[in-house]
């Protein structure tokens, strides 16, 4: 039933980003066709007017000019008539008829242009008459000229006045005629492409409106889906620690926030799962848990993922019990017949009326804690009195910004000794914190920076002073000898993280043969991918990397195997029984393993001769501890630099 209902919602989850991605893509391509077409429209109307608009210019301006020409032309022609008819004089008559001839010559090609221009349109019946008239004209022009020359003047006068003229106004008639339809057609053309541009621009401003809507939609699906790909965690599907905190501080402002229980929750046993099963299972095994914590929510709650196996929940008060019953146990299936029944471990806060976000968080993550430590109690409420905890937290965090301005970290060097030679060989940088004159214990202060983030800027301003004191160690004449710097292994998530190791090393010129990069073995199972990545790189920049904590986790041993670290500190817990023959058997055994593997071994913790005794049995030649030197600050160690022997 319960893996029905999460593959239920899981297909709804996905069917509902597909529908949302779908739409998009319709709307875009809707919305880029539609563009086309209206383009296209845009384009084919507006050749419309271009062309109307050219045949204004083209023809009917040009044919009235023509006409124009057409008529200073006739009356021209007809005042030569009219001259000779008047000269006396033989010569000057026929100088009149051939400059009459060239007139007549381009009035016949001006009236075929105009013939040509108005063929087959409203205006060709008019031109006809014109022509017609101009045909008569240019007859009896030849009658009025052959009387003159046969000196009948009289009769030529009178019929010029009776056939010529008549011939010559009737053309004017007909000429203003077209010219009056010319006209009118153009002043039309006129109105109909203002018509169509005005239309053209509302057409226009449409397309834009509508592209601009389109645009809007798309971007409200994009940022809708944007959000909620921000807001999730990739591998469950939940919310991620981002959303929880803008929620949170939503409600706050509404006063909602009191009406909610914050829960932190995490799986029991979940870095044993991994090794058993492996990591593909283990986060088949995270995504199911995360569903079936995610299912038994009601409207208004939330649960998120806060990294590693690790969850965040506001649960609304009166329903707590309810739902620590049901996550009590959930089962879980991963295929291949394999059933798990997973059980967590939670911290519950009720959240008082002034509480913030992250003061649930804080308190969730302090109560879960403690179950860590409570030893029977899976469940634990926090109790009033760690609110004291939290303040010393928020001191502590407020402080620390002040703290690294102001330069109150200390780095203090922890030799390090070859237990043959009972000589320096190295040492660890430790910060520490000088704050209103008193030492502030590592442990009260790494832990919250580690929770809050800060500790990663923390490491590298340890980094940064170790880089600084090895140069000028080396400029002063003193010899160095290799530095371990801790980094925690939330830098793994920096995918630039190598880069900005190495950025810090150039800055100082610091030899990277004395540089020692140390981090926890848990790292290595957190983000192998990304650990082995940083090894890598700091091998080929010549620099050397440890395992710090080794013997602490379930995946050692793989981690040996394929993670090439230089160096591997043996954790404290290796001395806890150094009589004890199985014990310093096992320990040899592993010892030997880590220098088959061409790799340094170390011990922290050592207190006693006893201890180093037990270490030279086992092959363990270098070691760390009360017993040579507590951590020393800068000028006590260089002193130690001096004197490398210990007695």
């Amino acid at each position: 039933m319960i893996k029905a209902r999460r593959e239920r919602k899981a297909q709804s989850n996905t069917m509902r980003r597909s529908k949302l991605s779908v739409r998009i893509a319709f709307i875009t391509i809707l919305s880029s066709l539609f563009s086309i077409l209206a383009l296209e429209f845009i384009y084919v109307y507006m050749q419309g007017v271009v062309e109307d608009y050219e045949h204004v210019i083209d023809v009917d301006l040009n044919d009235e000019e023509l006409m124009d020409s057409i008529m200073v032309d006739m009356h021209q022609h007809q005042g030569m008539v009219f001259e000779h008819m008047v000269e006396p004089e033989k010569i000057a008559r026929q100088e009149i008829m051939d400059e009459a001839a060239l007139v007549e010559k381009r009035l016949k090609e001006n009236m075929m242009t105009l013939g040509e221009s108005v063929r087959g349109t409203e205006y060709e019946a008019v031109f006809h008459d014109i022509f017609s008239d101009m045909s008569t004209y240019v007859k009896n022009v030849k009658l009025v000229v052959d009387m003159t020359k046969e000196h009948k003047e009289q009769t030529a006068n009178v019929y010029m006045v009776n056939e010529l003229i008549p011939l010559v106004q009737d053309m004017d008639k007909q000429v203003e005629k077209l010219g009056d339809m010319i006209h009118n057609n153009v002043e039309e053309v006129k109105i109909k492409v203002k018509s169509d541009t005005d239309m053209m621009r509302i057409i226009t401003y449409a397309v834009l409106l509508l592209l601009v809507l389109s645009s809007a939609f798309n971007v409200s699906y994009c940022i809708r889906i944007s959000n909620e790909m921000v807001s999730r965690d990739l591998l469950t599907g939940v919310a991620n620690f981002d959303h929880l905190i803008n929620v949170g501080e939503k409600l706050g402002k509404r006063n909602r926030l009191k009406n909610y229980s914050g829960l932190a929750i995490s799986i029991k046993d979940f870095k044993f799962i991994n090794q058993e099963y492996g990591s593909v299972i283990g986060d088949i095994v995270l995504k199911s848990y995360a569903t079936a914590l995610n299912e038994k929510l009601i409207r208004g709650e939330l649960l998120c993922r806060n990294g590693g196996d690790n969850f965040l929940a506001l649960v609304e008060k009166e329903r707590v019990e309810s739902y620590l019953k049901e996550i009590n146990k959930v089962p879980v299936d991963v295929g291949d017949k394999l059933g798990l029944t997973v059980t967590s471990r939670c911290g519950i806060y009720q959240i008082a009326e002034d509480d913030t976000i992250y003061d649930m968080v804080n308190a969730g993550l302090i109560a879960v804690g403690e179950t860590r430590t409570s030893g029977a109690q899976d469940y634990v409420w926090f109790r009033r009195e760690r609110r004291d905890e939290m303040i010393r937290r928020k001191d502590i965090l407020n402080g620390y910004h002040r703290a690294i301005d102001e330069e109150e970290f200390v780095v203090y060097y922890q030799p390090k000794v070859n237990l043959r030679t009972r000589t320096l060989c190295g040492c660890e940088a430790l910060v520490r914190w000088i704050r209103n004159g008193e030492l502030v214990p590592p442990g009260s202060f790494i832990p919250v920076l580690e929770n809050d983030g800060k500790v990663q800027e923390l490491d590298f301003y340890v980094f940064d002073k170790v880089c600084r004191d090895i140069s000028d160690w080396q400029r002063r004449g003193l010899q160095p000898v290799r530095v371990s710097s801790n980094f925690s292994k939330l830098h793994l998530h920096n995918k630039e993280f190598a880069e900005d190791v190495l950025a810090v090393v150039d800055k100082h010129g610091a030899d990277p043969y004395y540089l020692e990069t140390e981090l926890t073995e848990s790292s290595g199972y957190e983000d192998f991918n990304a650990l082995t990545h940083f090894v890598s790189e700091m091998k080929e920049a010549g620099i050397h990397t440890s395992m710090d904590d080794f013997g602490t986790g379930y995946s050692s041993l793989s981690l040996l195997r394929d993670i090439d670290m230089d160096v591997i500190k043996l954790d404290r817990t290796f001395l806890r029984d150094q009589y004890d023959a199985k014990e310093e058997k096992m320990v040899e055994n592993i010892v030997r393993m880590i220098h088959d593997l061409n790799r340094h071994v170390i011990c922290e913790g050592v207190e006693t001769e006893e201890q180093v005794e037990f270490l030279k049995r086992v092959g363990c030649t270098m070691a760390q501890g009360f017993l040579f030197d507590r951590p020393l600050s800068r000028e006590d160690f260089e002193k130690r630099l001096i004197n490398p022997y210990y007695d």
